[in-house]
């Protein structure tokens, strides 16, 4: 009997042809002061990821359940972030839309299915992690570290971060051959006017891999993210 598929999945379509205008503005990092836009709503966006995260994990312990209306919205800002990488490394030239919904007809989609039970166990420890350093660390710590007022909301997510470790030392080397490749792929557009499929590839299994961790990091999915740049089934 067939393994059902890890639940989190990249498809970022491949186009023989690319735009040597954008890897001109690429190098001259234009490009990215054309996504200025994208950077800032997301980053207004990543605020109130860590809040749905928050109130997700207690209605997790609570309920063993994900919200939906959360689900959604984490999911979104995730999708939303993986089409601008896409876009900022040249796997596509359509410049991405301002949406956290898929939109069919673009090339760059992210797709988590939605779980109907998540583990109480992982988000009590998430919520542990909190109350530890409301009553603890932020006490002693505040001002006299020069802790900063968001930095407590980092704390919320330590306890899944430790346990993604390995996968961010993997990640850690990955993004510096995906930087390499990048830059190759660069010089490669401006001869030929193509992302060689190989360098497309190469780093769509990156932003695979970080994807994977990200949903895992904010609950959206139990099963840990497997070692692989390639979609896969789930262990078993």
């Amino acid at each position: 009997m067939d393994r059902p598929r890890y639940p989190v999945r990249v498809r970022i379509d491949y186009d023989d042809h690319s735009s040597r205008g954008w890897a001109l503005l690429t190098i001259t990092l234009l490009k990215f002061v054309a996504l200025l836009p994208h950077f800032l709503a997301l980053l207004l966006l990543d605020l109130g990821v860590l809040v749905a995260f928050v109130i997700a994990q207690a209605v997790v312990v609570a309920r063993g359940t994900y919200p939906r209306p959360l689900f959604d919205f984490v999911a979104g800002v995730l999708r939303w972030q993986t089409r601008v990488y896409a876009f900022a490394f040249s796997l596509t030239d359509r410049y991405p839309p301002f949406s956290l919904d898929p939109v069919p007809d673009y090339p760059v989609d992210l797709e988590i299915v939605y779980p109907q039970k998540s583990n109480p166990w992982l988000a009590s420890f998430t919520i542990a992690g909190l109350i530890l350093w409301l009553a603890l660390v932020l006490p002693l710590g505040w001002g006299r570290y020069g802790i900063g007022p968001l930095e407590p909301l980092s704390w919320l997510s330590n306890v899944r971060i430790f346990a993604l470790l390995p996968q961010y030392f993997i990640l850690f080397f990955l993004t510096l051959a995906a930087l390499v490749v990048f830059a190759a792929g660069q010089v490669a557009i401006l001869i030929a006017a193509s992302l060689p499929r190989g360098l497309h590839d190469f780093i769509a299994g990156w932003l695979r891999w970080t994807a994977r961790t990200w949903a895992w990091l904010y609950g959206l999915v139990d099963a840990y993210p497997p070692f692989t740049t390639e979609d896969t089934d789930l262990p078993g």
